[in-house]
């Protein structure tokens, strides 16, 4: 039986569609204008935070702040500052160095192991705030306070003895055909996210897994900023480096880094 909407349904249809797509158009420009004006801020508290303070007598002159001799060895200054801090401690620390394009896992300032980047991104807050600023904030080592991954950080092996002679099995060699797609993302006591995928190599499943573990991520923060919306309370942006290296590697980095590791970074 063929059911026959009169004109009243059909209108009343009609106008809440319209109402539930202006609500929709509505939360859409409310959730950009928050965005943008989380962005502004981190600017302004990045150049506010760590941007140059003149003194009362001598100091810099602002001119000198565009000149790019200046700028490169600022940046290397600062690479330097932020190693020879870490150099302090003695656990496995990571300097990440965009101009070469390389990670290195160091301990007391050596270099013990060396990483390719095969592709980087970074946040244009970087590009965006004052250059001192970014620069002073790149001075000393990010701490990390958290992280998510594909993989365990410590893989647990559960293993029963034993009770006797009769039950002793000889160990086997671990299975090595399982695949494993490792990927992770570091937050820092300085709001600021690193990234690390592994290089997927035209592969699918590689690719996909990949997607998911980044969809999870753009998920806690649209959840976050929804929730900063609902209680109509600015969001808080966070500035984010992006690497990509070769797929084996990402794991060694991972697994050789403790707890709560530092990391510098030279841009």
């Amino acid at each position: 039986m063929t059911e026959i909407i009169t004109p009243e349904p059909q209108r009343k249809q009609k106008i809440a569609t319209v109402v539930f797509m202006v609500f929709i158009s509505l939360f859409a420009i409310y959730y950009i204008v928050l965005s943008v004006i989380a962005f502004q801020s981190k600017v302004s508290a990045i150049n506010r935070e760590y941007g140059y303070r003149k003194p009362e007598k001598g100091g810099y002159n602002d001119s000198i702040f565009k000149d790019s001799a200046f700028i490169a060895l600022n940046r290397q200054k600062a690479f330097y500052q932020a190693q020879l801090a870490m150099a302090h401690t003695d656990s496995v620390t990571m300097a990440v160095n965009l101009p070469d394009s390389t990670v290195n896992l160091e301990i007391n300032g050596v270099i013990v192991y060396t990483v390719k980047i095969n592709k980087v991104r970074i946040s244009s807050i970087f590009s965006k705030a004052d250059e001192y600023a970014v620069l002073t904030l790149l001075s000393k080592p990010f701490v990390v306070t958290k992280d998510y991954s594909t993989i365990e950080k410590e893989p647990v092996v559960h293993k029963v003895a034993p009770k006797d002679s009769s039950e002793y099995k000889p160990e086997t060699l671990p299975d090595t055909s399982r695949i494993e797609y490792v990927n992770f993302i570091f937050l820092t006591d300085k709001d600021i996210k690193l990234y690390v995928y592994q290089e997927t190599s035209g592969k699918f499943m590689t690719a996909f897994r990949q997607f998911l573990f980044d969809l999870a991520d753009r998920l806690r923060t649209s959840a976050y900023t929804v929730k900063c919306m609902v209680l109509f309370r600015k969001p808080d942006y966070q500035p984010y480096i992006k690497l990509r290296i070769p797929d084996r590697e990402v794991k060694i980095i991972y697994r050789a880094l403790p707890e709560h590791a530092q990391f510098a970074v030279c841009r």
